[in-house]
Parts: C-alpha cells; sequence; structure tokens
C-alpha cells in the first residue's frame, strides 16, 4: 500500500475524532475569543479603569493685602500647582506674568472640600514683596483677596508605583495627539486595530536578526500590551495582542480608544514611581496641564514614548531635542502643521519645568498624615480608590523650612569643624504651627530623608532642657497664690544652692558658670539663668510644676525631683511646640491638626476634621510670660535674631540641656509659631548653646516667612495691671529710688508694699521731682524698661511727689 493511500486509510478510520477534535477546537477558539473579548469589554467599561492612588494636598495658599510675598517664594509656588508664565496678557486658567513688579495671574478652577475655586483673572498689586491690593483683571473691582489652589504633595500608590491623571481627549490639544499619531501610529484612523504591512515588515527584521522580538505594533495594540499583557516580546504574545486590538477596535471607537492610550501610555519615571499618561508627564515635565502644551513641548512629549527614560528631556535634553526635530518633521510630512509652524518650533529652545515635580514633597510631614490616614482607612483604599486629602501643609513655609535647616547645619558643620568629626552627622528639626487652629504648617524631621526616614519631629525623644523653664514660671505666677505668687519684678537670688534629694546633693550651675546675684524673674528668664528657676520651682512646689506642665501640654512623664525644672526629662519637639502654643494663644491650647478633609475622588466629602481647643492656663498669666520672653530678642539669649535683620515683637525661648547635647530654640507671636532642633541622634555633644545652633537658622525661616502671617500684637486682659516699682527691691517705687521701671502684673499678685530699700530720707530722685504724673503716662516705652531720665534738676514743690506717690501705690487702672 502506498503512502497515500495509508495516509487516506488512516483519515477514513478516524474520521470521527478527527472532526471531534476540529469541532472542540473550534469550540475551543470561539470560547476563547468570547472570553477574551468580556475581559477586554469589562475592564475598558468598568467606571474605575485604573487603581487610581490617593492624593495628598496642600492647604490653599491666601493672598490677601498686607501679606508679603516676595517673588522667589510666591514663583515656584505658582509653577508647582501647574501655573505657568506667559509673555502676553493672561488669557487663559494657569496663566501668569509679572509687569513692573505687580502679578497677572487666570486663576484655576478646583474643588476644594469646602469651596469651589473658579476660574478667574486677577491682578495683584505690589508694593516692594507687600501685596497692596487684590483686583479682578477685567473690571478693576477690588477683592478682599484670593486664594491659589492646594498644591499636590504626594500621592499614595500601589505595588505598581504608577501615578496618572485621567483627562479625557477634549481636554487634549490636537497638537499633542497629531504629534503621537505622526510619530508612533500614522494610519491609526485607517486600520481596524493591527497594521500587515507594520506586522509584515517587523516580521522580516525578525527573520533577518533571528531575534522574534520586534513587533510593528498600532496605537491599538500598545493599549492592549499596556492594559492587559505582560512586557515579553514573544510572537505567541504578538498573537494575543493582535488578536485583542482587532477584538477591541470592534466594539470601541476610534476616540474611545485614543483616550485610553493617551491616560495609559508610559512615559517614563519620577524617582521610583512611574509616569503614566499625557497629563500626568505634562505636569512632571512641563510644570503645566497637558492642555496648555506648545507644539514643541507636544513634539518632545510624543518623541519620549519609544524610550521615555533616554529620550527625557529633564535628564538627557541633548538627546530629546533632536529626536523632537524629528517629529516635527513627521508632522509636516502628514501635513499636520504648516511649514512656519515647523520652522518656528524647530528653532524653539528646548522648554521643561523651572521647578520639576518630586514624587514625594515634605516627605516628613507625609509620613504624619500616613499615620493618621491609617488609623481611619484601610491600605487598600488609600491605593486604588484615588481619594483626595487636603492637609495643613503651607509649601511655601515648608519650603522655606527645608531650606533654612539644610543651610543652616551646612553653615554651623563649616563654622565649628569638629561637628563633622562626630561618628553621626548633626541633624535637626523644624516645625511651624498656628496656634490659633492647631494647623501643623511645616514640618522638617531631619535633613535627609532619602539616607534615614527617622522623623524625629515626632519621634525623637530628647531633653528640652531650657525650654522648660516658662513652665516653672507660669507656676509660680499662678494667681491663686495670691501674694505668694512670683510677678515678672520678684527678686530671686541667683546664687550657689544645694539641693538634697534622698542621699544626693544636686548643686546646679549656670550655663555661663557665674552667679548674678539678685535679678528679677524678667531678667533669669531672658537669660535663662539656671539656679533662680529652680529656686522658683521650689518656692512653686515641684508636684505642682509638674501638674501645671502636663495641663498646659507636657504629656511626657515627668519624675517629682527639682532637676526637672531644668528641663531633665524627654518630650518629643512636636509635643514642645504645642505645650508652648498654649503661651502663644494665651492659655487656650488647641490639638495639632495636619489633615482638614478627606474626599472622594468624584468629591464627596468622607471627613472633615475641626478645630479641638481647650483652655489650659489663665489669659492674664500667659500674657505677662509672653512680655516676658519678648526680653529675650531684645537683651536676652536670642538677641542674635535681631542682628540678624528679624524685627518683629515675638516671644522666644532657648534651650540648651546638659553637656550641650541638645540645642533649642522657640520663637512666636499670636499667628505662629517656629521651633528648631540640632543635636546628634546618638545624643553626641554639639557644645553649641540654642542661640548659636538654632537661633541663626530659626531667623533665616522666619525673615522669609513671617510677612506671610498678619503682624498682630497680644490683646491685654483686663486683669493685668501696670505698676511703677524700684528694680531692686521689686517693690513700689517711691520718689526716692534712683530708678523705677513700669512692670505688669497679673491682677491680686501686684506689689503693694513700698520699697524698703530707699526711706525717703534725702531729695526725691530727679525722676520724681520733675515729671507731672501725666508726663509719665506712657513711659517707659513697655515694662520692664528701666527708666535713665535724668534732665537738668529744677526744684520742685514735694507734693507733686506726694501725688506720684499715691498714684503708684493705687495705680492707674492700667
Amino acid at each position: 500500500m502506498s503512502k497515500r493511500s495509508r495516509i487516506k486509510d488512516f483519515l477514513w478510520r478516524h474520521s470521527a475524532g478527527i472532526a471531534f477534535l476540529t469541532m472542540a477546537a473550534f469550540v475551543a477558539l470561539i470560547g476563547y475569543v468570547g472570553y477574551t473579548y468580556a475581559v477586554i469589554t469589562r475592564k475598558f467599561e468598568s467606571s474605575r479603569r485604573w487603581d487610581l492612588p490617593s492624593r495628598i494636598y496642600s492647604d490653599a495658599t491666601p493672598i490677601v493685602p498686607g501679606m508679603n510675598y516676595p517673588r522667589a517664594l510666591l514663583e515656584p509656588k505658582l509653577n508647582h500647582v501647574g501655573y505657568h508664565e506667559t509673555r502676553m496678557r493672561v488669557a487663559n486658567p494657569g496663566e501668569y506674568r509679572f509687569v513692573s513688579g505687580n502679578l497677572e495671574i487666570y486663576l484655576q478652577n478646583f474643588e476644594y472640600p469646602d469651596i469651589e475655586f473658579r476660574a478667574l483673572p486677577v491682578l495683584i498689586d505690589f508694593e516692594g514683596p507687600s501685596v497692596r491690593s487684590v483686583k479682578r483683571l477685567d473690571d478693576g473691582i477690588s477683592l478682599r483677596g484670593i486664594r491659589v489652589e492646594p498644591e499636590l504633595i504626594t500621592s499614595i500608590y500601589n505595588n505598581e508605583m504608577e501615578d496618572r491623571l485621567p483627562v479625557s481627549l477634549t481636554s487634549v490639544p490636537k497638537s499633542v495627539v497629531d504629534a503621537i499619531i505622526a510619530t508612533e501610529d500614522k494610519n491609526f484612523y485607517h486600520h481596524e486595530g493591527i497594521s500587515i504591512r507594520g506586522t509584515i515588515g517587523a516580521l522580516i527584521t525578525d527573520l533577518r536578526s533571528k531575534s522574534w522580538t520586534h513587533g510593528g505594533s498600532t496605537l491599538t495594540q500598545q493599549l492592549v500590551k499596556n492594559l492587559f499583557l505582560n512586557p515579553e516580546r514573544t510572537w505567541r504574545r504578538k498573537a494575543t495582542e493582535a488578536l485583542m486590538a482587532l477584538l477591541l477596535e470592534a466594539r470601541f471607537n476610534k476616540n474611545e480608544i485614543l483616550q485610553n492610550y493617551l491616560n495609559e501610555i508610559y512615559l517614563g519615571q519620577n524617582g521610583a514611581v512611574q509616569i503614566v499618561g499625557v497629563e500626568q508627564a505634562s505636569q512632571v515635565y512641563f510644570g503645566k496641564h497637558v492642555n496648555y502644551l506648545t507644539l514643541p513641548e507636544a513634539a518632545t512629549l510624543a518623541g519620549m514614548i519609544r524610550s521615555p527614560n533616554v529620550l527625557s528631556p529633564l535628564k538627557y535634553p541633548e538627546r530629546a531635542k533632536p529626536r523632537r526635530d524629528l517629529v516635527l518633521k513627521l508632522m509636516l510630512d502628514q501635513q499636520k502643521i504648516t511649514q512656519p509652524e515647523y520652522d518656528a518650533a524647530v528653532a524653539s529652545p528646548l522648554t521643561t519645568s523651572r521647578f520639576p515635580k518630586t514624587s514625594r514633597s515634605a516627605p516628613f510631614f507625609v509620613d504624619l498624615v500616613l499615620k493618621q490616614l491609617r488609623e481611619t482607612y484601610p491600605e487598600t483604599q488609600l491605593k486604588t480608590e484615588g481619594l483626595r486629602v487636603f492637609t495643613t501643609l503651607d509649601t511655601i513655609m515648608q519650603r522655606s523650612a527645608e531650606q533654612a535647616l539644610d543651610a543652616g547645619i551646612a553653615d554651623l558643620n563649616r563654622r565649628y569643624p569638629y561637628l563633622k568629626k562626630s561618628p553621626t552627622p548633626l541633624e535637626g528639626v523644624i516645625l511651624t504651627i498656628q496656634p490659633g487652629t492647631g494647623y501643623v504648617k511645616a514640618l522638617v524631621g531631619g535633613r535627609n530623608y532619602s539616607k534615614t526616614q527617622f522623623n524625629r519631629a515626632i519621634q525623637a525623644r530628647r531633653q528640652p532642657g531650657s525650654l522648660f523653664k516658662p513652665f516653672v514660671y507660669v507656676t509660680a505666677m499662678d494667681p491663686d497664690r495670691g501674694r505668694q505668687a512670683l510677678t515678672a519684678a520678684t527678686v530671686l537670688d541667683d546664687s550657689p544652692i544645694s539641693v538634697r534629694t534622698g542621699n544626693a546633693v544636686w548643686q546646679p550651675q549656670n550655663y555661663d558658670l557665674r552667679f548674678h546675684g539678685r535679678v528679677t524673674v524678667r531678667e533669669a528668664l531672658a537669660h535663662s539663668y539656671n539656679i533662680p528657676a529652680v529656686r522658683a520651682a521650689i518656692d512653686a512646689g515641684v508636684p505642682n510644676v509638674i501638674k501645671e506642665a502636663s495641663t498646659i501640654g507636657i504629656q511626657s512623664r515627668l519624675e517629682p525631683y527639682p532637676s526637672v525644672s531644668l528641663g531633665s526629662f524627654e518630650v518629643t519637639p512636636l509635643e514642645i511646640a504645642y505645650a508652648y502654643s498654649a503661651f502663644a494663644n494665651l492659655g487656650v491650647k488647641a490639638e495639632p491638626i495636619s489633615i482638614l478633609a478627606v474626599s472622594t475622588r468624584e468629591g464627596k466629602l468622607l471627613e472633615s476634621r475641626e478645630v479641638k481647643m481647650k483652655r489650659v492656663a489663665p489669659a492674664s498669666v500667659c500674657y505677662v510670660m509672653n512680655d516676658i520672653l519678648k526680653d529675650v530678642f531684645d537683651y536676652g539669649t536670642a538677641v542674635k535674631a535681631r542682628s540678624l535683620g528679624f524685627e518683629r515683637p515675638f516671644a522666644g525661648k532657648t534651650g540648651t540641656t546638659s553637656n550641650y547635647r541638645d540645642a533649642w530654640f522657640i520663637g512666636y507671636s499670636p499667628r505662629i509659631l517656629s521651633l528648631v532642633w540640632v543635636g546628634f541622634d546618638d545624643a553626641h555633644s554639639v557644645r553649641l548653646a540654642g542661640g548659636d545652633a538654632c537661633v541663626p537658622i530659626w531667623t533665616a525661616h522666619m525673615n522669609r516667612i513671617s510677612g506671610l502671617v498678619p503682624d498682630v500684637e497680644w490683646k491685654r486682659p483686663d486683669d493685668v495691671l501696670t505698676r511703677s516699682v524700684d528694680p531692686e527691691s521689686g517693690m513700689l517705687a517711691t520718689p526716692w529710688c534712683p530708678q523705677e521701671k513700669r512692670e505688669i502684673f497679673v491682677a491680686g499678685t501686684e506689689p503693694t508694699s513700698l520699697c524698703p530699700l530707699h526711706s525717703g530720707s534725702g531729695e526725691p530722685s530727679p525722676f520724681w521731682r520733675d515729671n507731672e504724673p501725666s508726663d509719665l503716662e506712657g513711659a517707659p516705652a513697655r515694662p520692664g524698661e528701666i527708666d535713665q531720665k535724668r534732665p537738668e534738676q529744677q526744684k520742685k514743690d514735694r507734693e507733686r511727689g506726694i501725688r506720684r506717690l499715691l498714684r503708684a501705690i493705687f495705680g492707674d487702672g492700667h
């Protein structure tokens, strides 16, 4: 039997089986095609086609008359939010320009939890850095102010680490679409999902190279690969890709496919995060929304698709520009642009964002926010549902804090070379908060987050040292103690002291290793003398000091030893900052807030966090304390701030621990408080006091941002009185006291006895003899200043001195 006959015989005998197998294969093919169709249809039609990361935003930025906004601070903010500079008068949302020192800006639309920002052109009139007025640009109507929309700080990604901002096809300019189609698939609108010519060409190339890896993919095939398939390059996967592309084109129209492609295309890396989609890429590479891209920028973006990390305009401009020009040539050849448009675009320089976005800004602040979010929301929800989290962060203050800390520590390392010899690098913290609301406005927990994620602002436990002294004095000044209460004028003895604690004897020393004799409470705090603070704690009772500090906001455990008066325990920087905020807010403490609101990506509000406030100390006592701590700037341990140009009437306190392991400074006003800490993680000695290590950093930061908050003073409570006292005794001054000063007191604690040091023998002091009471109404200029006025002596009636004496005893109601 011939071979052919044997084959026929085999087929005849097995015809039923072959028919069955053929039918089964056909059914399997139909089933596979049907399954594939169902998969791509379901994914494509899903309302949530992608897992979207939750996004964390800063607070909105107010711009109102009276605020100071130097261009160096404001312009980076505008660029990070997506505004771009134009040379012509602003005509579209997202544009701005500076004209003769003034700012024209076309505000963008943005949905905020409590308000919807609407696009509006405005003119901000500046006088130097100060905002003089805000007006609508079209009709000149004055506005009370504007708010620039929140800035994206970071996103919470899933394991794929993809960042995309989906946009509709109508939001993408024609130049971007044309550039991509001209470069990637010029026949996109003329094929059914696959290109036969492209596939044959790729097959021939593979046969010649024996690599079997080339594709000839259409836009539809690229979309299928990104959405449904793995990146392996084999003909089996290419066959599946082709089938899916055909099915996709059969079910959906070209515009739907193109829109999804524009939102799915991979366009490089931003650190560890994948840049996906033209909108996200536009913001990263050009600092603007995709609908504002110019023709050259559109060509640059399209040119990156082939190899985005190799052709990145940020990293490799020398590669990106020739590739851009090639795309422009393709667009010209395909008649998508005219010759003049091509010539102008090719001649233009390669442009990129002036302030490229990082994948994560304010990382230490974000850690605090994430810690709080995870207490309420599951990790899966945070990584996939695209929640919008609005925070209290002020990105202008945050960038200022980061720059001040980095530059300040670099300066310390340069001026004190021994700091660089430590086994661990010198570290620091800056915190800026809003005392009246508890809002965290800036938080820097270390110099370099990429090297160590240890957030010293909320995790480091360090001794506060002299920062604790105001809590001692507030306890001792409690008006409930009556005449035993200490006052700003109380004279304390700064002389050697021995304190027995158990079997041990403690002999505290001042940081300058000197004793200063009799000093007032005001002087002792301004100069941060240790021994008067210890005496004040003993006088008030150490258990009372601990109780009062805990009430105000010190949450850490405090042991009832006299050394607690000098801060010999551990706190976190966030803890001590918020305890001080009670002083800044006249005895009312607001709980820390970093999250304002959380909403779904559609805008539905999930939660809004309210300000929680509690009175923890009398307003009058805090007012007196703030007045004393103003002297820290004027002649005390932070006087260096004045020489560095800080002139605002802030209160403050330095802190230095034993062996100089920690250096601190807190300075504040009613509207803002900033803390700086400097030290080593291993508690190695810095050998610098707070005034030397921290005050320059604090001043650099505050000189930049203090103009962003109103310059207001504390409102004087009704139960704060003014009396004229003798600075040596702290008692009411008499006509025979050689010096006197005006001092403030909480009602009920003011002195009632006359100065015992000057009995009244001889002539009254020139001050008393030569001034009518009415002349003394505002002198000296502020409490605590000693009046040294010595006019030429003239003989006056002694009755004038008697009248002044009666005025000192009974007061003037002020």
